[in-house]
């Protein structure tokens, strides 16, 4: 009688080993990189305004689990083909193959460690992003709070995603003569300017930060421009979300809910944007209605008075821009959809080390000479087209308004039909 061969013998205990050595080095890599992205992008500019080190050394501790997340996925990736490429250069694939070993049995501890791997992923995108996102912004709105220089330049114009700010001079915690440039709830233009403006933590809704403006005026113009409104205060408190004025990561937002939270959330709105929906559409079919009654109008009024046909041309141009504004996704269904995206990132990123090893395990065959070199540089490459793919499809999602899960997937798909590809090319060869 045959013995059984162990599952996890001698030969997937030396395949695990590879891996784990060339995973930890690929891991580290990508850890550091992203770290180095962290300082250019957030901590350089707080050094330059003289933010204690103290501070910066919590932003930096809860902006781990981001790159954590982010970097166990692509050292999946960069390892496996180190250690196939490695294993395939020394030729101990096909020692191993001759011996009448099935390459499955070889491959065998890779799958399992891609498994345990994407669910490491997981747990801290799911379970400590959303706790460390939430202290960072607590911390970030405490130090923006005492010195706006550190997000607000002097004499500089900041853009937003809904607003545009023009500071003058900053002294400490204070900014002198800004003006901020937005639109009311109507999408009406608003121009405010102040004496003086300083932040504060909102105390009223987390992740809000106020500005606190005194002596101010307000001009409120309409859509059509056929109505001014002015404002003075003595002081007013404008509310910003943080999100609108940090890029910098770990900022607030989906990403500071867990993916159950995420669902929650997300059939909340879409409940009320059903509820919305029903009466914009019937805002709508009046306002088209209007539209093609001063069309006709209008073409009356210029058959019996052609010099009309200037004023007549202005006005239906700007009942046009009305109703167009009016077909526009509002912000309510920009908001779902921004949470739509990062709810399939929770999962399409973590499953990305399935794919990745899918991937990493023909493409490592096909290294001759080169060995964890040829792992390396293939490996750089590929992670550097995922991502490439991820953020452009990312963008162009939220600006174009389609399914926010073909941009997030997407990727994925990519790296299985090149898996594919390449497995059949070996088969081939």
């Amino acid at each position: 009688r045959q013995e059984r061969r162990p599952l996890f013998g001698v030969m997937s205990r030396y395949v695990a080993r590879e891996f784990l050595s060339a995973f930890l080095v690929a891991f580290l890599f990508f850890f550091f990189v992203f770290v180095a992205n962290v300082l250019l992008v957030t901590a350089e500019q707080i050094f330059a305004n003289q933010v204690p080190i103290g501070v910066v050394a919590r932003l930096m501790l809860f902006s781990l689990p981001l790159i954590v997340f982010y970097s166990v996925p692509f050292g999946t990736l960069l390892g496996a083909l180190m250690a196939v490429s490695r294993l395939s250069a020394d030729n101990e694939i096909i020692a191993v193959m001759a011996a009448g070993i099935p390459l499955r049995r070889l491959f065998l501890p890779l799958a399992a460690a891609s498994v345990v791997l994407s669910g490491v992923s997981f747990v801290f995108n799911d379970l400590l992003l959303p706790a460390s996102n939430i202290e960072f912004s607590r911390t970030y709105r405490r130090m923006l709070a005492t010195n706006p220089s550190v997000e607000l330049e002097p004499f500089a114009v900041e853009r937003y995603e809904e607003m545009a700010i023009v500071t003058g001079a900053i002294d400490g915690g204070t900014i002198e003569t800004p003006l901020i440039l937005d639109r009311t709830a109507a999408g009406e233009r608003r121009l405010i300017i102040a004496r003086s403006a300083s932040f504060a933590e909102s105390t009223a809704q987390d992740g809000v930060i106020s500005l606190h403006l005194k002596d101010v005026f307000s001009h409120v113009a309409d859509i059509d421009d056929t109505r001014h409104e002015y404002l003075r205060a003595d002081s007013m408190e404008y509310n910003i979300l943080l999100r609108d004025v940090s890029g910098a990561l770990g900022t607030a937002g989906p990403t500071e809910m867990s993916s159950v939270d995420l669902r929650r959330e997300i059939r909340s709105m879409q409940v009320r944007l059903e509820t919305e929906g029903e009466q914009r559409a019937d805002t709508r079919e009046s306002e088209r209605y209007r539209l093609l009654a001063e069309v006709a109008a209008a073409e009356r009024t210029v058959a019996a008075d052609p010099g009309r046909l200037p004023d007549e041309r202005d006005r239906i141009v700007a009942i046009t821009t009305g109703f167009e504004r009016s077909l526009r996704r509002t912000a309510s269904e920009r908001t779902v959809h921004t949470y739509l995206l990062e709810l399939h990132k929770k999962y399409a990123i973590p499953l990305a080390c399935l794919a990745f090893m899918a991937l990493a395990l023909p493409a490592g065959l096909l290294a001759r000479r080169a060995g964890r070199t040829f792992g390396f540089l293939v490996g750089i490459c590929l992670c550097f087209l995922y991502w490439t793919l991820l953020t452009v499809g990312e963008t162009t999602s939220l600006r174009a308004g389609f399914a926010p899960a073909l941009p997030v997937w997407l990727p994925n798909a990519v790296v299985l039909v090149a898996a594919g590809a390449i497995a059949v090319l070996n088969r081939a060869r």
